[in-house]
């Protein structure tokens, strides 16, 4: 099987690509807050340009970023439907209320989509770990998105391993699927015993190799330099609009 499903494009090579991660985590975070925190579509419409503009720039095929959106949507529409229910109750304006919402919550998804579309997964733990979060969480993150495709793989091999010797054996299916996980869950348990052993042999001790091969390069200023630039024009525009 192909082992990917979190940072499938993150090999690609694009001018985000090259990005230090601790950068593309900073300044997705703040502009997850800017989108947040605004209330008008004007303003959102303007975050979503920026938004387009660097899908193109990531050469992140759009298919991908149009499933995330798909898979959102019944959350969004579900929000759409209690956000209306207490419009009507306030006597507020519906669209002046739902359309920012929706727009957020498409916004936000394709925000975090285009983080981890253009960063290796452990390069973000990185990150995170250079940011004081918890150890304990991104240590077992990453363990558990390494060895994750192994649980996958014993999967599809007892499944395969079940149809090709019982193709007409007809059995309830609670029985036969119980079997079946409880199989893989004592051969991962297995697994997870020697994979551990051999860690511990080997001197881990809750740090990676990668972890000191990210550096600052002159790319990421200008980055952050453009940030900076766009949250000051939408500041000026906002308050030359009420003058």
């Amino acid at each position: 099987m192909k082992h990917d499903f979190i940072d499938k494009y993150s090999i690609l090579d694009s001018v985000l690509h090259r990005l230090d991660p601790r950068i593309k985590l900073l300044l997705s975070f703040f502009f997850l807050i800017l989108i947040a925190a605004s209330q008008d579509i004007r303003l959102l419409s303007l975050y979503l340009g920026v938004v387009l503009i660097l899908m193109v720039i990531s050469k992140v095929p759009f298919h991908f970023y149009f499933k995330k959106l798909v898979m959102v949507t019944p959350l969004a529409l579900i929000f759409s439907f209690f956000t209306y229910l207490s419009c009507l109750m306030e006597h507020r304006d519906v669209p002046g209320t739902i359309v920012p919402l929706v727009l957020k919550i498409y916004l936000s998804i394709l925000v975090i989509t285009l983080l981890v579309s253009c960063t290796r997964f452990d390069a973000l733990l990185w990150s995170l770990r250079k940011y004081k979060f918890p150890l304990i969480v991104t240590t077992l993150s990453k363990l558990v998105y390494t060895y994750i495709f192994i649980f996958v793989d014993e999967l599809h091999r007892t499944l395969r391993a079940y149809k090709s010797r019982t193709p007409q054996l007809r059995m309830p299916w609670a029985r036969v699927y119980g079997n079946i996980a409880a199989g893989i869950f004592l051969r991962s348990m297995e697994r997870s015993d020697s994979i551990y052993k051999a860690m511990i042999s080997r001197g881990f001790s809750g740090d990676f190799p990668e972890a000191d091969s990210h550096r600052l390069k002159f790319i990421d200023l200008l980055a952050a330099l453009f940030f900076l630039a766009m949250v000051t024009a939408v500041t000026a525009a906002r308050l030359l609009w009420k003058v």
